[in-house]
């Protein structure tokens, strides 16, 4: 059975971590499958509208393997430097995704589940799940990760959760921008389907420039992000798909991608 399973619903690429036997830990074969989902994207025919990140069991994501880490401590540098470097593609892969991706929290998330989290642009999720930043705990450091959760929950917030390790519940993720949308766990996948009827409402192309904005104005200084911003409004008024909407828009009619999937 396929640790990482994916399936369409309409326009909507499912991606589901299928390991809750060990609480959806992800090992090396999980970190390349989800890396090579969420990279080919672009290439995918048709390309999803959205994607939807969920686990299976009663736990989201308990981080990475503790078996494969511990086989890892005992390989060289140069080995250890090469897995990091393929987990942060990973997390990256969902960061830099050029369609949104929405994740499904069904239950608690430690470590690295907290970066998958972290990674996705809208997170949904259910009351009573825990969430914690547990590596100090085990000797570790929230290494590749660390850029998607600061980016998420801000400079504080992060420091202290990394350095503490505590335990905090989904209204507390809430109120620090960890998680953006809390829920009854039997109202979680109608609340997730809002979000994403939401998202299948703006235009695909516009949805991908909305996150390159994004990431462009955070990585600027604010004299930087001038040209930037003005140059990325620009290509957009005068795209094939803003002119399209534009003149639905007018003649009173639906956007051009909206459908009834």
């Amino acid at each position: 059975m396929s640790k990482i399973t994916t399936h369409w619903h309409g326009r909507v690429l499912v991606v589901t971590l299928n390991r809750p036997e060990a609480h959806n830990a992800f090992d090396h074969e999980m970190v390349v499958s989800l890396r090579d989902i969420f990279s080919s994207v672009d290439k995918m025919d048709p390309k999803p509208h959205a994607v939807v990140l969920q686990s299976e069991g009663k736990t989201f994501c308990a981080g990475g393997d503790l078996n494969d880490m511990r086989t890892l401590g005992k390989a060289d540098y140069e080995t250890n430097l090469e897995s990091a470097r393929e987990l942060a593609e990973m997390f990256r892969a969902i960061r830099l995704c050029s369609v949104p991706v929405v994740a499904r929290v069904q239950g608690s998330a430690f470590g690295g589940g907290v970066g998958l989290i972290c990674s996705c642009d809208i997170a949904v999720a259910a009351e009573g799940s825990l969430l914690a930043l547990t590596e100090a705990r085990l000797g570790l450091v929230a290494g590749v990760i660390s850029p998607m959760v600061i980016g998420k929950i801000g400079l504080a917030a992060a420091r202290t959760l990394c350095l503490t390790g505590d335990q905090i519940d989904v209204a507390e993720a809430h109120r620090i921008g960890m998680v953006d949308r809390v829920c009854a766990p039997e109202n979680l996948d109608d609340t997730v389907h809002k979000v994403v009827e939401s998202l299948l409402k703006g235009g695909p192309t516009a949805l991908a420039n909305i996150k390159r904005l994004i990431e462009g104005v955070q990585s600027s200084t604010f004299d930087e992000s001038f040209e930037f911003t003005a140059k990325m409004i620009a290509e957009a008024r005068t795209s094939d798909e803003a002119q399209s909407a534009l003149d639905a828009f007018f003649n009173k009619k639906p956007a051009p991608w909206i459908n009834d999937d």
